[in-house]
């Protein structure tokens, strides 16, 4: 029963999800690890996440995604106006 449960939430992160969790993910890695933000990369990762939710009803992946590109955002301002 547990590998059945883990698969189905890996499942969530496949797709357009996928992109959208590590779009969002590198909007909040790079700009500590290498000083340089993406202006617009948060906003690609959410019309990706939203894609994912609406399209293929990855409501799980999506929702984790829109949270992510959102960190990933404000991290961004943040880095543009200091």
């Amino acid at each position: 029963m547990g590998a059945g449960g883990t698969a189905g939430i890996i499942s969530q992160f496949t797709g357009s999800a996928g992109w959208a969790c590590l779009v969002g993910i590198i909007c909040i890695v790079v700009p500590f690890v290498f000083n340089r933000v993406f202006f617009f990369l948060p906003i690609i990762g959410l019309i990706l996440a939203a894609q994912a939710i609406f399209r293929s009803k990855q409501m799980i992946g999506g929702i984790v995604a829109i949270v992510l590109n959102v960190i990933g955002g404000i991290i961004t301002l943040i880095g543009i106006f200091g």
